[in-house]
């Protein structure tokens, strides 16, 4: 993992606008990743729980 973290925010709120991309980059990642973009799929369509399921495979993390 990269240090500072590209995904954790510098500036309050949404302010930190290139912070807020990665994080919209991530999830499309993952969104594609898990096939939710095939018609077929029961989660077309929503990015909820994208996060939860997946950041345990990344390296440096761990489960908090």
């Amino acid at each position: 993992m990269q240090r500072p973290d590209p995904l954790i925010c510098g500036k309050p709120g949404a302010e930190d606008l290139p912070v807020m991309r990665n994080r919209v980059k991530w999830l499309e990642m993952l969104y594609f990743h898990e096939g939710r973009n095939k018609a077929d799929h029961p989660q077309r369509g929503l990015y909820t729980g994208l996060f939860k399921k997946h950041h345990l495979w990344l390296p440096g993390s761990d489960e908090n």
